[in-house]
Parts: structure tokens; sequence; C-alpha cells
């Protein structure tokens, strides 16, 4: 409504002044020397109104023809940029598809379409892309080493480089240049995390420390999980310096428990330096403290040992005190129990310790422990062999472990890529390539030269590895039989030219284990 006014109100202004102009009866004079030339007022206002037309016109034309070159330049570059942008995007999906030919092809054509000073950082991107894809590591430096040059990249061109030293498996070289990158900016996230990997790797507990604090400054982890890898590195340094500097390392174990009570090799390590210094009862609370959040038998095993000189029947009384008070039933308490008992000669009490823990998916140190008692008790070798047979077969095994990845010691990370992980103790399913042997019976092939099967006899224990069971057996063999080897040196010699057999039993009942001579020991 304002605008259709306002247009009235012009309309209604111009109409009255035309009509003034045309009943104005004045004329204008335009007089150049001696010539005069007298017009109308209205022919003037025609004469000027069309003369700007003119001018508006040419000029037009003349900035048109001045500014043909730039648009017919700017056409051309548009057409080029459209060109350019179709090539990476098809080189970025050809990369993704690992096609690197035709994103080769794809690149040829953008260097053609572009200047080598001048080269966009997504082609950069795309490059680097397919040069990681070749496995070309030369044309990757250059790559970052060009995008160190944008302000925009640079910090793209520091992961790169470190990425390329990573995978030499050069850690001070990747250490200096996370502390490039942490010199251009210090908060970035990939920097504080890759600096802690490096420092794991190569150990230095202190460099680990101060990444983690700044990862948790940065609010890039919560309390809890800082608390908990905090309690890791402290660990793992207080490990490393307990012989040298005792002292320093029982500060640096107790500040891990602090920051996780549940930690076992930190409340081992207090207790062990605690121990030497008399002071018994902080020990033992710190092991109480643990064992009730995370039982280990190590930590059954140094309680009893606390008191030097104890003999085994009250080391074995300890234990169960120890298992009372934290009111744990599982299976670490069954095999300190039972290892305990074993050095008491408390043979029914080591039994009926690990006696609910047996089973199909028992781990193999309780198999081993069973062969143990039956050895040390009735010195019944044949139970001893079925045990360490179960042992051999067994789906379980304990050790440390973090997902698929397993350790027969405590680590703070991964040793190969420093990532920092929470190793836990327990039985761990053992890793089959197989595990229903499908595949592998299909490619078994044991068919052998007939001539050759003539002197083989295959027999079902031949699986069976014989140097695990000899360190169980062995020393109660040449216990038992010593008199009845002297008696038959002579009467084998001839009997060995006889036997081609590859493989045979060597233990054959619990009562006539079947040794002939040194020579069978040594075998064995």
């Amino acid at each position: 409504m304002i605008r259709f006014t306002i247009f009235f109100i012009i309309i209604v202004g111009f109409g009255f002044f035309a009509n003034w102009i045309s009943n104005y009866s004045g004329l204008i004079l335009f007089q150049v020397g001696d010539y005069e030339v007298r017009v109308t007022l209205t022919f003037f206002i025609f004469l000027f109104a069309l003369c700007l037309i003119i001018t508006i016109i040419v000029w037009a034309i003349i900035m048109y023809i001045y500014n043909l070159p730039k648009k017919i330049k700017s056409k051309s570059e548009a057409r080029i940029n459209r060109k350019i942008q179709n090539s990476i995007t098809k080189g970025l999906i050809h990369t993704s598809a690992g096609n690197s030919i035709a994103a080769d092809l794809e690149i040829k054509k953008i260097d053609k379409l572009t200047s080598k000073k001048n080269v966009d950082i997504i082609t950069l991107i795309l490059k680097a892309q397919n040069a990681n894809l070749k496995k070309d590591n030369t044309s990757l430096l250059k790559i970052f080493n060009q995008m160190q040059a944008s302000d925009e990249a640079k910090m793209l061109g520091y992961r790169g480089l470190y990425t390329i030293s990573k995978n030499s498996k050069n850690p001070q070289k990747s250490i200096e240049i996370l502390k490039e990158a942490e010199t251009y900016d210090r908060d970035e996230p990939w920097v504080l995390e890759e600096m802690l990997k490096c420092f794991l790797m190569t150990k230095n507990w202190v460099g680990a420390c101060e990444a983690l604090d700044s990862q948790f400054k940065n609010k890039l982890i919560s309390k809890k999980k800082y608390n908990k890898e905090k309690a890791i590195i402290l660990t793992a340094h207080a490990k490393s310096i307990e012989e040298e500097y005792p002292d320093e390392s029982l500060e640096l174990s107790q500040e891990a428990n602090r920051l996780d009570k549940a930690q076992i090799i930190s409340a081992l390590i207090s207790a062990r330096v605690l121990s030497e210094k008399q002071s018994i009862a902080k020990a033992e609370k710190i092991i109480l403290d643990t064992w009730k959040l995370n039982p280990h038998e190590d930590l059954a095993l140094l309680y009893s040992h606390l008191v030097p000189g104890l003999s085994p029947s009250i080391r074995l009384g300890k234990v169960q005190s120890l298992i009372k008070r934290s009111k744990s039933n599982g299976i670490e308490s069954a095999i300190a129990l039972s290892r305990i008992a074993i050095e008491a000669k408390d043979y029914k009490k080591a039994r009926e310790a690990l006696d609910p823990h047996i089973n199909d998916n028992s781990s193999k140190r309780t198999y081993q422990i069973m062969a143990d008692i039956e050895i040390a008790s009735s010195k019944n070798l044949g139970k001893a062999r079925e045990w360490m047979r179960k042992a051999l077969n067994a789906k379980f095994d304990t050790n440390w472990h973090y997902g698929d990845f397993v350790s027969h010691v405590w680590l703070p990370c991964i040793p190969e890529t420093g990532e920092l992980r929470v190793f836990e103790w327990g039985d761990k399913l053992i890793n089959s390539i197989d595990e229903n042997d499908t595949y592998i019976d299909f490619l078994n092939n044991k068919r052998l030269i007939e001539k050759n099967t003539e002197n083989i006899t295959q027999s079902d224990d031949h699986e069976l590895d014989l140097k695990t069971i000899e360190s169980d057996i062995t020393e109660t063999i040449l216990d038992k039989d010593t008199k009845l080897t002297n008696q038959k040196k002579k009467k084998r010699t001839k009997s060995a030219k006889k036997e081609q057999v590859v493989h045979q039993d060597i233990i054959n009942s619990p009562d006539n284990p079947g040794v002939q001579s040194d020579e069978d020991i040594n075998e064995l």
C-alpha cells in the first residue's frame, strides 16, 4: 500500500510538471559567437534526455569491449575449474575404490590444467591418497612437504610426515616431528595422543605422564580414564626403577594405587618394597585392598611371604585368612591355595581347592597344578601324564590380555603401536586359525612315498610334547629307577638296532615306567 501511494504521488507530480512545461511560453537561448539558437523548454528537455541516453549506450559499448578479454578469460578459467573439480571427484572415488591406475590418469589431467606453482590443497590430498595406495613413500614425503607451505594444510603435512616416520619404526624422528607440530599448535588432539604413544614405546615414562596430563587438561579424556591410564604409566615407571631406586619406586607405585586400587602390579611393587622396610601392616593392607577388587595368585603368594622364615603350614594359614577376609572363592583363590598347600604337603586341601574348577573349560595352569599334586603326593605318573595331556589340549590359557593381544607378562601398552591399554589377568581362549579344523583338514595331505611308509609307525601320541612332561616327571623317574637302569645297560645295545620306530610311549605305567638306561632318560 505504501509503495502504491508513493508511485501514485510520483505519477501525479510528473503530470503536473509536464503540464507546467507545456504551458510555459518562454524560450531558451543558446549563443555561440554570432550565432543564436532559441528553443522551447520542452524541446530542450527532450534533447537533453536523448543525449544522455546516447552517452550511456556509447559508454556501455566501450566498457563491454574493454572487459571482453577478462570475461573470456574468466569463462575459460571457470570451464577449467569445472574440469579440475570433476577430475578431483573422480580421482577421490578411484582412490577410495583402490584403483590407483585410474586415479593416476585423473591426476595427469589435473596437472595439465593447473600450474605447478599454484596447487590446490584438495589436489595434494588426492595425490597423497594415491601415493599411499601405491606405497610410494618418496612421493608422499614430497607431497607432505608441499602441504607445509600452506598454513591451512600445515598440520596435515605434519600428520603425514609423522605417519611415514612411524611406519618406518623410527620413534626418535617421530618425536621430533611431533614436537614441531606441538610448537605450531600445542592443543592439537592427535599430536598429544601420538606423543603419548611415542613416549610409551621409548619408555619415557615422565614424558608419557606429561602428554597424558595435557590430554586431560584439554578435556580430551574423562577423569576416570585419566586415573586408570595414569596409574598404568606410574606402575610401569615404578617397575623399571624398583631395583635401583626402591624409595622412588614406592612413591610411584603408591600413587598408582591411589589412582586405581585394582592395579595388581603396583600393589605387588608397593608390598615388596614395604616388606623390605619392615612395614608389614601397610603391605598387607595394600594386598588385601587390591585382592578384593582384582585377585591374582601372586598377590596371595606375596602375602604369605611378607614375613620371612615362616613355615609352609603357617603361610598356608595366611593365604586362607586372606581368602576368608576378602570373601573370594574364584579361580585365583583356588590356584593360590593349592600352590601353597603343595608346599605345605597338604595334598588333600590342594585337590579340594581345585576340584570345583575342573571342567571342560579349565585352563592349562589348572591341569598342570593337578599334575604337580599327583607327582608330589602319590607319584602316580599315569594320572600326572593324563593331566599333562589335558593341559596340552586345553582351550584356555591364563595370561595378560587385551582383546586378541596376549602376553605372559604385564605390559603398559601394545609394544608395536604404543597404544596404552588396560591388560587384564585371567583365562583367555587360545586362538586358532580354524577352530573347527575343517579348512586345515581339507588341505592336510599326509600321503607319503610308498617305500618310506614301511619304516614309519604312526601313533596317537605323536602330537604330544614330551619336553613339557619331562619338566614335571623326570626327577621322580630318576629317583625311583636308578637301580633298575644300572642292571639293564648291557642288554639294550642289541635290542636298540632292531627298533626303528620313530615315536613310542616312554612311560608304560605308573608302576613300570619303562626306563632301561640313562640314554632313555636323555631321549625323554
